[in-house]
């Protein structure tokens, strides 16, 4: 039996904001509209109350992101400081009503609605209250804000810094934060390089180790004398040095294959027993959202691809119709049959990377090889369409950058049927084998529970049961008009890396189905990729030679681009790896007030610390795979 969860609650927007004044009257500052989307400000005292009713009350069951937004208009080292309007009104006559702007989303798979709720702070006075002890999902997302906004959480259990080091100083997405242009002093020689650099001396032993299980937040200090200790050799305190109850920290990563990029894990562990794990991320921290904001929207495009470096398609896609929406962008139709297909062969590559590494991380190095054979018949699609393989930029605000070349329907066509065959072939060496099954089936549990109150989505949630994908539930570029199924666990309400691994094989072939469907209306469908709007797209090249105000107006648009209205936005799609939203924030100028990523792979990595306990370091390289995570995605 089914036990997804039913899509069955009617909501409305009007009955949640008079029953959020009727229980809080006038500290519900404003419900404001934009675009669709559903905007609660409320007093930073009643947020925690807020949030509950929102929960308990109206079936809220996530909160799918926390971010920030930075009204400090007047920053000397903002883009474009001395051209920046607002409301069409100079910067000297503005005076924001609150410096920061936090933003909770959240999101009910009950009612399928979303909504926001956002708290206005002053520069000397950024604290709001913690919300983790109603959504754990938020923690990692609440000290993102504390490390590059400066906004702190009362009440957080572990609020440290996530991407950046302790003794960072400043908190970078702030607008009087500079972008950068440090100088760089080259030398010719180590020795000049590393003068002052002690020449083997190991570093010194830490201090002290760090663990947060499920926001239970310990600090072990490490020491050569024995101290008290606990017999139970699975508590947090277990002493490190007693012969009765010794543990060890050691460190995997950050450079290890195992871990799938720079992610560093501190672990606490009893012989080869797991006690605590603690992921420590932002070793590959690129300042793309930072960057994004002295972009025009269209330059912007080439950052996104440097994300989720496994499906640069996806990022395009999210960018694009986050754009779209803010300035009310129609697609043409074969630009939107276009993008379908190529974000389908995109999350048959991701997941063939997903699957073969894991395979190999337990010990089945041929799935690995074979999985990587079919991969390099994706890249050469993606290559056909844009030139690059994997960084395409491909598709454009308003559509697509070009039409598919001659050719590109065969070669697609002669891949989805490679494809069929292929998926079979891994079924038959992993679904009977049995010491994947003994590594995978059962390892790294995990209930609907905790997918929900972690912020998990994308196959991590469907892997509890959930029968929930953007694709079906809140469609775009007309998925809606698509046959095909959503596979999800059917039989419980846990996820593991065997039902993890399952879910991907059968979403690789629904992405076969939905391929060929988009081939068939590809052979039918003519006419423009991109919108014929001359607010976001160029004027066709044979205007340029004929027209002098095409020309002008072309050399304009690429140099200065195109100024979408005030306001912000949130889109969502579903990748290959979960819900992956762009908040974009115009100030009305021709580039980004601020751009915001909710990338699947920064909050389903939480689940680590939570299954990782009990298990032994050789199942951590499973679990690590099981997550799916990317590290450009989660370290953006």
């Amino acid at each position: 039996m089914a036990v997804a969860t039913p899509l069955m609650k009617t909501f409305s927007v009007t009955d949640l904001a008079a029953r959020l004044r009727a229980n809080f009257g006038a500290q519900i500052l404003d419900v404001s509209e934009f675009r669709g989307e559903t905007t609660v400000t409320v007093a930073r005292e009643i947020l925690p109350d807020a949030a509950r009713m929102l929960r308990d009350e109206f079936d809220f069951d996530q909160c799918v992101d926390v971010t920030a937004l930075d009204w400090f208009l007047q920053a000397d080292n903002a883009p474009n400081p001395y051209e920046l309007v607002y409301n069409d009104e100079p910067l000297s006559d503005i005076e924001p009503s609150a410096r920061f702007q936090v933003l909770y989303h959240f999101l009910s798979h009950a009612a399928n609605a979303r909504v926001r709720l956002s708290v206005q702070l002053q520069s000397d006075d950024a604290v709001a209250p913690t919300i983790t002890e109603l959504f754990r999902g938020a923690n990692f997302f609440e000290r993102e804000v504390y490390d590059l906004m400066g906004v702190r959480f009362e009440g957080h259990p572990f609020l440290r810094r996530i991407l950046l080091p302790e003794n960072q100083v400043g908190h970078p997405l702030r607008k009087d934060f500079p972008l950068g242009y440090e100088t760089v002093e080259f030398t010719h020689n180590i020795d000049q390089i590393e003068a002052n650099k002690p020449k083997n001396v190991p570093p010194p032993r830490p201090r002290e180790a760090i663990f947060e299980i499920d926001g239970d937040v310990t600090e072990i200090p490490i020491s050569n004398s024995p101290t008290a200790a606990s017999p139970d050799p699975t508590s947090h305190g277990a002493n490190f040095h007693n012969p009765m109850t010794e543990t060890m920290l050691i460190n995997m990563g950050p450079h290890h294959p195992s871990t799938h990029g720079v992610l560093r894990v501190g672990l606490q562990t009893a012989g080869e027993k797991i006690i605590g794990a603690m992921p420590d991320i932002g070793y590959l921290h690129t300042g793309i959202e930072k960057n994004m904001e002295y972009k025009t929207y269209t330059k912007a495009i080439p950052l996104t691809d440097r994300m989720d470096y496994l499906s640069p398609l996806a990022n395009n896609l999210g960018f694009c119709l986050a754009v779209e929406k803010l300035m009310e962008i129609e697609v043409p139709e074969r630009a939107q049959i276009i993008r379908v297909l190529l974000s389908e062969v995109t999350r048959i590559a991701s997941h063939l990377v997903a699957v073969g590494t894991n395979a190999m991380d337990i010990g089945a190095v041929s799935m690995f090889t074979y999985a990587f054979r079919e991969r390099e018949y994706a890249l050469d699609l993606f290559e056909m369409v844009s030139g690059a393989r994997m960084m395409t930029s491909y598709f454009r605000v308003g559509g697509c950058a070009l039409d598919v070349p001659m050719g590109f329907s065969d070669k697609t066509r002669e891949f989805v049927k490679m494809m069929y065959g292929r998926i079979n072939e891994y079924i038959a060496l992993l679904d009977k084998n049995p010491i994947w099954k003994d590594r995978t089936i059962g390892v790294g549990a995990y209930t609907r529970r905790d997918a929900l109150q972690l912020a998990l989505t994308g196959p991590m949630l469907r892997a509890t049961g959930v029968d929930w994908d953007l694709r079906k539930a809140q469609p775009y570029s007309g998925y809606e008009t698509y046959d095909f199924q959503v596979p999800y666990n059917t039989q419980s309400d846990t996820g593991d890396i065997f039902e993890l691994y399952r879910l991907k094989i059968l979403e690789m072939g629904q992405s076969l189905r939905i391929i060929e469907q988009a081939l068939e209306r590809l052979r039918k469908t003519g006419g423009p990729v991109i919108t014929t709007n001359r607010k976001v797209a160029p004027p066709p090249k044979q205007e340029l030679q004929q027209s002098m105000e095409s020309l002008i107006h072309h050399f304009k648009l690429w140099t200065e681009g195109f100024k979408p209205p005030v306001g912000f936005v949130y889109q969502a799609i579903e990748s290959p790896r979960g819900e992956l939203g762009f908040l974009i924030s115009s100030n009305g100028t021709n580039k980004p007030h601020r751009v915001h990523v909710r990338t699947p792979s920064f909050a389903n990595l939480q689940i680590l610390s939570h299954v990782a306990p009990g298990y032994s370091i050789s199942d951590l390289v499973g679990l690590i795979a099981m997550t799916d995570i990317v590290l450009g995605d989660v370290d953006r």
